[in-house]
């Protein structure tokens, strides 16, 4: 079992922030934030006061997407410091940079981080708050960080990584624009699925993962169109319950594959997914004796789809997410998307052997070739 955590989702929430400080008795906050969604959330407006009563850190200078460089550089300025609480506030990117910050800083030696580093090494963990300022990557209630070193992926993990504190106020996700709340929430969509049909499936993971699509599928197109209050929190709660059903599966081929084209392509990362997202929804219903690598059989593949099916009411609709990204005006068409076929190739070439290990069915490159290649 994970350790537990402190989790506040409401309107306005952010407040707590400054209880949690105080009853902590925390002195010196890092503060770790993105370069512009500090400000643009209204994040920086709410939280003047934390740069005025207390000694704080404030760190932003760092790429999306961390680099080792930029965890080296982030991991001297806080040993400099006398820090005693690491606060981190905004997306995916800082929240998995105030991770590392947390799992190196103790690193005695002043070595750069490469691969050796991620084995065999004891971390000294310090109290993590975080603020998510979007809602979709999930990585406020995961235990695993993600970083590049020389433009390859890397990833940590640790039950002390999941941050001690976390609040999710959706009022800072209304300065976003339509594609970005969208994007961020079908990393979320696409988590959820991915969760259920994970061969890592538990009992608990269904649980937040059937929670989290009914929610995210139900209140994702009113976030997106009209900013509804009522739908960014839904938005926001479901966000939070896929996070901790990836937490406990890790996810799947979607996720693999959209690596490459953030990479090579440029798309943000839940764009990146929706790419092939609905090419394994389709084949997983699919399945058979022959192409299932669920080590539960068959049967648990085609549960989990009835699942999925139930809550999405998608059954004999094979298009129909397809028509709801593009609704969400996400288009999901590699060739319309101007991604060359020599991309697309190297995207399956080069997929993450890990998350697709996950996969409960087995594919054929080039159909998934032809699919993303489709004129």
């Amino acid at each position: 079992m994970f350790k537990k955590q402190n989790i506040s989702i409401y309107p306005s929430s952010i407040d707590e922030l400054e209880i949690i400080i105080k009853e902590g008795g925390f002195l010196c906050p890092f503060v770790i934030t993105g370069k512009k969604s500090f400000e643009s959330s209204g994040a920086e407006k709410n939280l003047q006061w934390l740069f005025s009563e207390n000694k704080s850190i404030h760190f932003n200078d760092f790429e999306v997407n961390p680099k080792s460089e930029d965890v080296d550089k982030a991991i001297k300025l806080f040993q400099q410091s006398n820090c005693d609480v690491i606060i981190s506030i905004g997306g995916g990117s800082v929240i998995d940079m105030a991770k590392l910050i947390n799992y190196y800083h103790s690193k005695a030696d002043s070595q750069p981080i490469s691969g050796d580093s991620l084995v065999n090494y004891n971390p000294d963990f310090i109290p993590h708050i975080t603020i998510p300022t979007t809602a979709g990557s999930g990585s406020e209630s995961t235990h695993f960080a993600v970083m590049y070193i020389n433009n390859n992926k890397y990833s940590i993990a640790h039950d002390n990584l999941l941050p001690d504190y976390v609040i999710i106020d959706p009022t800072l996700l209304k300065s976003q624009t339509g594609y970005q709340i969208a994007v961020s929430g079908i990393d979320a969509l696409a988590q959820s699925m991915e969760s259920l049909w994970n061969v890592h499936a538990t009992a608990l993971s269904v649980l937040f993962a059937e929670k989290a699509l009914k929610l995210i599928y139900t209140f994702l197109p009113d976030a997106v169109l009209h900013k509804n209050d009522k739908a960014l929190l839904n938005v926001a709660i479901g966000a939070n319950l896929a996070g901790r059903a990836i937490n406990i599966t890790k996810t799947t081929a979607p996720h693999a594959l959209s690596y490459g084209f953030t990479k090579l392509a440029g798309l943000p990362h839940g764009h990146a997914v929706a790419l092939s997202l609905p090419f394994f929804f389709d084949l997983h219903q699919k399945v058979t004796d022959e192409n299932c690598n669920a080590p539960k059989g068959k049967q648990f593949v085609l549960d989990a789809m009835d699942r999925i099916n139930s809550i999405i009411d998608s059954r004999n609709n094979s298009n129909l997410l397809q028509r709801y990204f593009n609704n969400l005006g996400i288009e999901t068409n590699a060739f319309k998307l101007g991604i060359s076929n020599d991309i697309c190739k190297k995207v399956i070439e080069d997929v993450n052997l890990e998350r697709l290990a996950n996969n409960p069915v087995k594919y054929v490159p080039q159909c998934l070739l032809n699919y993303y290649t489709r004129a």
